[in-house]
C-alpha cells in the first residue's frame, strides 16, 4: 500500500472567489467542482489544495492511496480512530476517514474504478 500525494483542503467563504486568487496571483491551474459554488481544486506540480465552502464536517486533508481497504486494515491494526469505513461515494473515490489529533480528520482515498479492478468497492 502506497500513500501517493495528497491536497490541503482550505474551507473559504468564496470558494470561486479563492479559486479565481490561486489562478491569478499564484498561477496555479484550477478546477471547479460541479458549478464551482462549493468546492474546486487547484493544482501547480505536484501541490495541491482543494478550496470548499464551509463545512464542520469536511476533512482537513485529502491523502490519495492505492489501496484504501490495505490502509484501512492498517490503521485499524494500528488503534487509529475511523470515523468512516472504506465508502464509495459519488464523486468517484473510495474514501476512509480517520480523527487526528485536535479533531482533525483526514481522508484517504482512492479511484472507484481502482478499488473495483481489485474486486473491491466501486459498487456504488
Amino acid at each position: 500500500m502506497r500513500l501517493e500525494g495528497h491536497a490541503t483542503v482550505l474551507q473559504v467563504p468564496d470558494v470561486r472567489a479563492a479559486l479565481e486568487w490561486f489562478r491569478d496571483a499564484l498561477g496555479f491551474e484550477v478546477e471547479p467542482y460541479e458549478d464551482g459554488s462549493q468546492y474546486g481544486y487547484a493544482s501547480r506540480g505536484d501541490v495541491h489544495f482543494h478550496v470548499s465552502a464551509p463545512d464542520p464536517g469536511l476533512w482537513s486533508a485529502y491523502v490519495y492511496v492505492d489501496d484504501v481497504e490495505a490502509l484501512h486494515a492498517e490503521l485499524v491494526e494500528r488503534g487509529a480512530e475511523i470515523v468512516q469505513p472504506p465508502t464509495d461515494k459519488g464523486y468517484g473515490l473510495r474514501d476512509l476517514l480517520v480523527r487526528a489529533p485536535g479533531g482533525h480528520v483526514l481522508a484517504f482515498g482512492e479511484p472507484l474504478e481502482q478499488a473495483a479492478d481489485r474486486g473491491r468497492g466501486g459498487d456504488g
